[in-house]
């Protein structure tokens, strides 16, 4: 077997470093126009022409001296191991950000190719590089490159098979201090403290930091002078950015643009998505009821009819309103978009405990809180990153989303439902800065951050990238739904079809089930809120996984219920709750239970990653126990004032 080659990928925030290592390996990272997406390492091994390459995608970072978990992977990683080539990831279009940590890399004697990435962003910017001239004063090969369309990756594959990979000979800054002190700061104080105070040290540091990076971006702007040219389309360009900025950026007409835009996606959610949802609930209702009366009865029939069908199709409905979620979250990634919300909103993050840097993990928030959370390890403080995980858990995640949708499509009219879910999206992330507010006054900490960040281009988005997103967000949220639905459906078909009765268990009516019995059990905790007996073990079951509530409710009514073709919308808005004699899902229960699923913090795998950020139960415990507090008393409140 020929020996691996090792290969890293280095670059900055949004400098198609994912794109690459996706072209490169086959793999399928996440890909957007806003810097931090990728949040620790990723490998991929790739056989060509009978050589192995292992290609490491490392964290995007401006400098190898870190001020975030993610950079410090990445000078870590370069110091103390030894790749056999080191492929520098440069953005095109923003040459002069892209070779400060180029000469970094390239000081560390490392053979290094660069990777000019985004040359067509470059171009519809009215520039162009002589290429010839930069790798001469380089002293490295330089391939021209398209990574999200595949440009040039030929090109790349032909040099990596030739081995024709060589070391740097220009040495760009002060390479023996840069080495010294970055170690010594990083790892370890011991040959200081003979002479040193640690204070003083620190002072001694970042002066020789702030000189050697001004030393070498004078080299920069000298490379830059000999190889950059500019068009009259550069000057056309820029003009017509700027005009679309001069809104989209303004401290007013931006946050008016931001919110209509945001209310046109969420409206568009629910008028486009009902009509395959409608018919996805209809095909399976009508499935059930065909089985339910040609297969010969038993608990066979009984078990694929009223545990099987309904726990899976309760979740399966909501897949065209995950694919849209995410069509159009990726649109905005990719348009630039995204990240210019980030600018409008990073100044109002600082007033409570986070930076710009949090804006994004908790825009994260909006698929899933997991990523989510391992994303803040951008974020350069301490007290700002457990912040930020610690609110990510009120963002609506896509779990969320199922029980939304099934509660407003009850008592919402349509024409409001749109407003409905936008209103619950910004209830999450009000949430979320009131909860980092009072978090802010309780941590003390002297540490301080500042926010460095690119506003990307303007650009159509990659079609390509839009489906493998939409492919990869729909797969993960059947496959993590699916692993508790059918478990779930199965153990409640079991509970609610058989009961303990005369010392034997027996198949027995829902009413003196074991579930029901577990139901009463909870309900008088619940019954203040406008829950039913049902409605408790919904809440009890979907502490595994949030989407688990509308499977569990899809099982309980389908239990003894006679067979017919009703959607499961239809089942529950007919529901009448036998004390009351009234309906089940009234406007103030309803309205009770969207509160008490946008504040409580049931996701156990949520728990674990919080665990996991923090390094300590002590967070995840108070976050589940402050978050639960809070939703039972919204949701109580409520449901008092409505009803």
């Amino acid at each position: 077997m020929n020996t691996i080659q090792k290969i890293y990928l280095v670059g900055n925030p949004n400098s198609g470093k994912s794109s690459l290592f996706n072209q490169l390996t086959g793999l399928e990272q996440k890909v957007a126009n806003y810097p931090g997406v990728t949040t620790e390492k990723k490998t991929g091994v790739v056989l060509k022409q009978d050589q192995y390459f292992e290609i490491t995608d490392l964290p995007g970072c401006y400098s190898l001296y870190p001020n975030s978990i993610d950079e410090k992977v990445v000078s870590e990683t370069l110091l103390n191991t030894n790749p056999d080539l080191i492929i520098f990831t440069a953005d095109a279009s923003n040459l002069n950000r892209s070779l400060l940590l180029y000469t970094q890399v390239a000081d560390l004697k490392i053979p290094i190719i660069v990777v000019l990435n985004m040359v067509d962003e470059l171009d519809k910017k009215g520039e162009y590089i002589e290429t010839s001239i930069l790798e001469k004063e380089l002293d490295t090969k330089i391939i021209s490159c398209n990574s999200r369309k595949g440009k040039g990756i030929d090109t790349l594959w032909d040099f990596l098979i030739q081995k024709e990979y060589k070391i740097s000979q220009n040495t760009f800054g002060k390479k023996d201090l840069f080495a010294e002190y970055h170690l010594d700061e990083q790892f370890s104080y011991r040959t200081w403290h003979e002479y040193v105070n640690k204070s003083e040290k620190n002072a001694i540091i970042e002066n020789t930091k702030r000189k050697e990076i001004i030393n070498r971006y004078n080299q920069i702007e000298e490379i830059l002078s000999l190889t950059l040219k500019k068009t009259q389309k550069a000057f056309k360009q820029k003009m017509w950015s700027d005009r679309i900025d001069q809104y989209a950026l303004h401290p007013f007409w931006g946050i008016i643009a931001m919110l209509s835009i945001l209310y046109i996606v969420f409206q568009f959610l629910f008028y486009i998505a009902q009509y395959p949802m409608e018919g996805l609930d209809w095909s399976f209702s009508v499935i059930a009821s065909w089985l339910q009366n040609t297969l010969p009865k038993g608990l066979f029939s009984l078990f694929l009819t009223e545990a099987i069908i309904p726990g899976i199709s309760g979740v399966l409905i909501f897949i065209p309103q995950i694919a849209l979620l995410f069509f159009m979250n990726t649109w905005l990634e990719e348009s630039g978009y995204l990240a210019r919300m980030v600018f409008l909103l990073d100044r109002w993050m600082r007033k409570f405990g986070m930076s710009g840097k949090s804006v994004l993990p908790l825009l994260s928030g909006n698929a899933c809180a997991i990523p989510a959370i391992a994303s803040t390890k951008t974020i350069s403080t301490h007290k700002e990153r457990l912040i930020t995980i610690l609110s990510i858990p009120f963002m609506t995640c896509s779990a969320r989303l199922p029980v939304y949708t099934l509660l407003i499509s009850i008592i919402i009219p349509i024409n409001y439902q749109g407003l409905a879910l936008l209103s619950l999206y910004f209830l999450g992330i009000f949430s979320a800065i009131i909860f980092s507010f009072v978090l802010n006054k309780i941590i003390k900490t002297n540490e301080t951050s500042f926010l460095i960040m690119e506003i990307p281009p303007y650009r159509w988005p990659s079609m390509k990238n839009i489906f493998t997103n939409i492919r990869n967000a729909v797969k993960s949220f059947v496959k993590v739904a699916g692993k508790f639905i059918l478990t779930i459906s199965i153990i409640l078909w079991f509970l609610a079809s058989f009961g303990y009765q005369e010392k034997t268990i027996k198949n027995v009516p829902l009413e003196n089930s074991f579930v029901a019995h577990i139901g009463k059990f909870i309900e008088p905790a619940i019954e203040p809120l406008g829950y039913d007996w049902q409605i408790g073990v919904a809440l009890v079951t979907s502490f595994a996984a949030r989407e688990v509530f509308v499977s569990t409710l899809g099982t309980l009514y389908n239990i003894g219920a006679e067979p017919d073709e009703n959607t499961m919308l239809q089942t529950m808005k007919l529901q009448i709750n036998p004390k009351t004699n009234t309906p089940v899902f009234t406007l103030a229960t309803g309205i009770s239970l969207l509160l008490f699923y946008a504040f409580a913090l049931q996701c156990m795998s949520t728990l674990a990653a919080i665990r996991k950020e923090t390094g300590t139960y002590k967070w995840a415990i108070i976050s589940f126990i402050s978050m639960s507090i809070l939703a039972y008393l919204s949701a109580l409140l409520s449901y008092k004032i409505i009803s």
